[in-house]
């Protein structure tokens, strides 16, 4: 595929099947089709801070074909995310799940970024994958 490859040629848009969106290897794996079900309810986006948005893209990966041609108009979606430590402390963060080829594209023509927030509930029912799966069950 050419660097300037048009949306028809490109393999991330013409991907079959569920989406899914994977952290820290395979630790985690949300649904991400599930969860822009959920942003369908006419909730509003918020607009994410570039230093937010900087942060999201230095960990992941970014396919620069990609980048190129999706729509930045389409809000991405942050999920809450736990973590259990070897002591028994539940940590608690936030994770942009969805929309990181369309945050670089906000970057590169220096347009805000904005994103639906998913509530604790909401981001525990997308979840297909969890090291502290049992502890999230009293989430709510």
């Amino acid at each position: 595929m050419s660097k300037t490859s048009p949306k028809g040629a490109c393999r991330i848009c013409n991907s079959k099947g569920p989406e899914t969106f994977r952290y820290m290897q395979t630790a985690y794996v949300f649904d991400v089709d599930k969860a822009r079900a959920i942003c369908g309810d006419g909730r509003e986006p918020v607009e994410l801070d570039e230093e937010d948005v900087r942060h999201s893209l230095d960990n992941c990966r970014v396919h620069q074909n990609h980048v190129k041609h999706v729509d930045p108009s389409i809000p991405g979606i942050i999920a809450h995310i736990y973590f259990v430590t070897e002591e028994g402390e539940q940590l608690h963060g936030h994770r942009l799940i969805d929309g990181h080829h369309r945050a670089a594209r906000c970057l590169q023509l220096g347009l805000p970024y904005r994103v639906y927030l998913l509530s604790e509930q909401e981001s525990v029912d997308i979840l297909l994958k969890s090291p502290c799966r049992p502890a999230l069950e009293t989430v709510g």
